[in-house]
Formats: C-alpha cells, structure tokens, sequence
C-alpha cells in the first residue's frame, strides 16, 4: 500500500488515521508479512484462542495492512494470542500473524501501555512459585476429583532456583 493511500484512511470508529512513525518502526516485519496475505483466514481456523479473540490473526493482518497499528498496539486482542504458532503453520503464503502479534506486544510494552492483569498474574506466580497455575485435580467421569497423590504421583516441586530467577529477571528487563 502507497503511502497516499495509507494517508487517505481512516477508522471510522474512532476516526483515527494510520500510524507512519509506528509503520516505519515496523517496517522490516511488515514489508515482508502483510502484504502476501490473501485472507484466507486459515490462520484463524486453526487459532487456539479464537473464541476470545476480539481480532482474528487473519483481522490482526489486515489491519496491520492497512497501517492502524496504533490500535493494534492498543488492543487487547494482541495480549489473548497464546502464541501456539499454528498460524504460521497454516499460512499457505508464510504470513506469521504471531510474529507480527508479538512485535505489537514488544511496542506496547515500550511505550509502557498496561498488561492485561491475568498475565501479570501468571507472570508473578511463576516468579513466586515456578509454576503459572497451581496444580488442579483432574474430574473424572464419575464426578470424582483425583490429584496427583491419589494416582501414584509425587508433588510438584515449587519455586525458581536462583540462577533461574535471575534469567527470568534479565530478560524482563529488570537489573
């Protein structure tokens, strides 16, 4: 898309225009993703999350296109991919929807705007415990719940070593 057609857009829900400092940000991802993407949204027939997707991958894609990157960066359907990867398995043109998904997330979280609380949560229970959820009892079909103790199994050990703990932090960017 040439950038007088970029310029002549606009989101008619809240009337914003496309971001060129953010396109050309992104300029390397999206010159080479977007563009080939045919809609096909076979990406989306495959997406782990898309019942909670506000935005499919194919939607996410087509936005990115279109340069309303800022409200994708702003989005809270960037945060609900799970990042299983099985769009860019199912993309007959080798369009990465997640790639794209997670250099929004990367600008989202440079320019500080909030994460959504459920994956702050997990974040600071695995800093805690080592473990993103506490483990559950499986339900059988009879209504009985089994934990691992009932079925042989030893328990989950808790916590990061401190080596662990200090990647972890490295790569959250703390010192």
């Amino acid at each position: 898309m040439c950038a007088a057609q970029a310029s002549s857009l606009t989101d008619l829900m809240t009337m914003a225009k496309p971001s060129e400092e953010l396109a050309r940000k992104l300029a390397p991802l999206l010159a080479r993703l977007p563009d080939a993407c045919l809609q096909c949204a076979r990406c989306t027939s495959g997406c782990t999350a898309f019942k909670l997707l506000e935005l499919k991958p194919h939607e996410i894609v087509a936005n990115a296109r279109l340069g309303f990157l800022e409200e994708l960066v702003s989005s809270k359907a960037i945060w609900d991919c799970a990042l299983c990867l099985k769009c860019v398995e199912r993309c007959p043109q080798g369009v990465a929807p997640a790639e794209l998904i997670l250099a929004l997330r990367n600008e989202a979280m440079s320019k500080g705007l909030e994460v959504p609380e459920g994956l702050s949560s997990m974040l600071m229970s695995i800093m805690e415990r080592g473990l993103a959820f506490e483990p559950r009892k499986a339900v059988a079909k009879d209504g009985r719940a089994y934990g691992r103790e009932d079925v042989g199994l030893p328990p989950v050990e808790v916590g990061l070593s401190e080596g662990a703990l200090m990647v972890l932090m490295e790569l959250l960017g703390g010192e």
